[in-house]
């Protein structure tokens, strides 16, 4: 509604009233800026897409010439003014007068000679309508078309983001999953007592990574049990050497984070921080302070004999693209390794 203000306030004719709407000239630009809006509207909205996205040229030419044909006639048609009527042709012909010997005297010159101002006239009043028009229809159209080719561009953009984060996904998923079997197999190769209390959490996992792994964000609380489901099936395959501990501070409330973010540096702390002939250190803490998760883990570095070291360093930097992907601009992560411990300090601003 704004933008039918423009025509109001810059036209010479306004007096700071609704009169102006009683002069010809600015009833007939008004109307033609109406038109050059809706044609605006409906290029961006209905003949682009439509049409010329999916390569119908033969419409989208007849739909823009059928617009431009209202630009240029409607608004003088609506105009009383301007509306070519019966007065602008010349009078009907009568028959010529005939001479008592019953000759035809040739037609006045004048009347030849009006008649071809009229056709004149009549064709640069046709002309003037075209190209008083051809200007706003071509900055309407242009303009338009660089607002959907942006917008395309735009949509492609994020269809490719997406399809490289789910592919991320795909390949965060079968990892965690790969590994997590591993310890149960060294469960039940042990006998251990601890074995089916390992795959009650194992199935758990799963659950999660099946049912949640689709999805753009989850609930904090719902990453956090998945966390802990984690590093409880990482104890059972640990002894008195290793110092673990796990804290954790704050309210998830409805708060939501990426899946799969988290884990992968708890991975690695298991991988690198436990080794049962040395005293290993693992700490884990999550702090959550209104909208921002503040994420740490710590570990001596103990065991330095990694047979899936290659796996553990494809995890890592998929973990660092998904982040990237999900939160730019709103994590900081530091990871410090000075040899004998290593140190991931991770913020996210959550949604």
């Amino acid at each position: 509604m704004l933008l039918l203000t423009i025509p109001i306030v810059s036209s010479p004719d306004f007096d700071g009233t609704l009169s102006v709407f009683k002069v010809s000239p600015f009833q007939r630009e008004f109307i033609r800026f109406v038109l050059v809006v809706l044609f605006f509207y409906l290029n961006l909205n209905l003949f682009l897409p439509k049409f010329y996205s999916k390569k119908r040229y033969v419409l989208f030419i007849i739909c823009l010439l059928i617009c431009f044909g209202m630009m240029v006639f409607v608004p003088n048609y609506l105009t009383a003014e301007n509306r070519i009527t019966a007065q602008h042709f010349p009078m009907q012909m009568q028959p010529p007068p005939v001479n008592p010997n019953g000759n035809i005297p040739p037609p006045p010159m004048e009347q030849g000679f009006s008649q071809r101002n009229f056709q004149s006239g009549n064709n640069s009043f046709y002309a003037q309508m075209i190209f008083s028009s051809l200007l706003p229809f071509l900055f309407s159209f242009l303009s338009s078309l660089f607002i959907f080719k942006n917008i395309e561009k735009k949509e492609l953009e994020r269809s490719k983001a997406k399809a490289e984060l789910l592919s991320l996904k795909y390949q965060l998923q079968p990892h965690f999953l790969f590994n997590i079997l591993n310890s149960i197999y060294s469960l039940a190769l042990l006998k251990s007592d601890d074995t089916p209390n390992g795959i009650l959490k194992l199935s758990n996992v799963m659950r999660y990574v099946v049912q949640e792994s689709s999805k753009d964000l989850v609930k904090l609380s719902k990453e956090i049990e998945y966390v802990k489901d984690y590093i409880a099936l990482q104890l059972i395959r640990t002894d008195s050497s290793l110092d673990f501990s796990y804290t954790e501070t704050g309210e998830t409330k409805n708060l939501q984070i990426a899946p799969f973010i988290l884990v992968n540096f708890i991975e690695n702390a298991f991988k690198y921080g436990f080794n049962a002939e040395e005293n290993s250190k693992i700490t884990v803490t999550i702090m959550i302070r209104e909208e921002q998760l503040h994420f740490q883990v710590f570990n001596n570095i103990v065991n330095r004999n990694i047979t899936d070291e290659e796996s553990l360093k494809v995890g890592l930097k998929n973990t660092l693209e998904h982040l990237q992907q999900v939160y730019p601009g709103k994590h900081s992560l530091s990871m410090i390794n000075d040899g004998k411990t290593f140190e991931v300090d991770l913020k996210i601003k959550l949604l």
